[in-house]
């Protein structure tokens, strides 16, 4: 599991810095108030200090976790329920480690930030993404055994 997780996390964020260098490539696409607000986003979370990183990157973690098991169920509306956890994550400023990089990654292609700046995001998102995600499926699939153990208990 690991190594699919490995696989998974580098894949995504090779993703996420072409995404960024794209965005960076094509300035002229967007407006500038649009450039600037790519750029504002990223250093924004750039700021964040590592408690505060983590600590949102839990709420991210808790809010991805469930839309596994929500898939099975939304049949043909799976595409809205992805939209609506994932904006819950935005408007909430929660940290993610694969969003946040594609922010992240384009305000260190854009302005002084540098590398370090990001892995300063990166580690505490990450973190964060995981240590909530794992708890939550465990502290639900030990909810589910204990339930389950009193119905046969006489």
């Amino acid at each position: 599991m690991a190594r699919l997780w490995g696989v998974v996390l580098v894949a995504s964020l090779i993703g996420a810095f072409l995404f960024a260098w794209l965005f960076g490539l094509t300035r002229n696409v967007f407006t500038p108030d649009a450039n600037g607000a790519f750029l504002h986003f990223g250093e924004e979370l750039l700021a964040m200090s590592f408690g505060t990183t983590f600590a949102t990157g839990l709420f991210a973690g808790w809010l991805l976790a469930p839309l596994v098991w929500m898939m099975p169920y939304a049949e043909t509306e799976k595409v809205k329920v992805i939209v609506f956890i994932t904006h819950l994550i935005g408007l909430g400023g929660f940290a993610h480690c694969i969003t946040g990089s594609v922010e992240t990654m384009y305000a260190v292609m854009n302005s002084p930030a540098t590398w370090g700046d990001y892995v300063s995001l990166l580690a505490p998102a990450l973190l964060g993404n995981i240590l909530g995600g794992v708890t939550l499926v465990a502290v639900l699939n030990h909810a589910q055994v204990v339930a389950g153990d009193h119905r046969k208990q006489p």
